[in-house]
């Protein structure tokens, strides 16, 4: 009876370790990763690609297409027009989303883009559909 005790005892000591050690984040399995929405009310449909190297979210690629596949990120006219009412553009507000998800990890844990809500909340749905293809 003591041998076994001592057994789970020290099996729960090295999953307390493990995890700890582990810093509670989850470990994906490497590749590519994708995801896409439907069209919006505006014609864009949202894109992400994930790349997964070594477990961890290595890089991020997000951005929304129009109908002949023309990127919002790209698009001056857009960029400025979002610029003057919000402060921000489509491109400056992706980065700093792709940036949030390598830092964190985790798309539960960024903050939308002030200015972008939108668009953050259709990042973080992507991302979530792609990373659970990695997992």
């Amino acid at each position: 009876m003591k041998k076994r005790l001592t057994f789970v005892l020290l099996l729960t000591i090295i999953l307390i370790i493990t995890v700890g050690c582990s810093g509670g984040k989850a470990s994906f399995k490497d590749g590519h990763y994708d995801a896409k929405s439907e069209e919006d009310d505006n014609g864009y449909s949202s894109t992400i690609d994930i790349v997964v190297k070594d477990g961890k979210i290595d890089s991020v690629v997000y951005d929304e297409l129009d109908e002949n596949g023309g990127k919002k990120s790209e698009d001056e006219d857009y960029a400025s027009l979002m610029k003057d009412v919000s402060g921000t553009t489509p491109a400056e507000a992706y980065e700093q989303l792709e940036n949030a998800l390598v830092k964190t990890q985790n798309p539960d844990k960024i903050d939308a883009v002030s200015g972008a809500t939108g668009s953050s909340e259709t990042f973080k749905k992507l991302a979530k559909e792609a990373l659970d293809k990695a997992k």
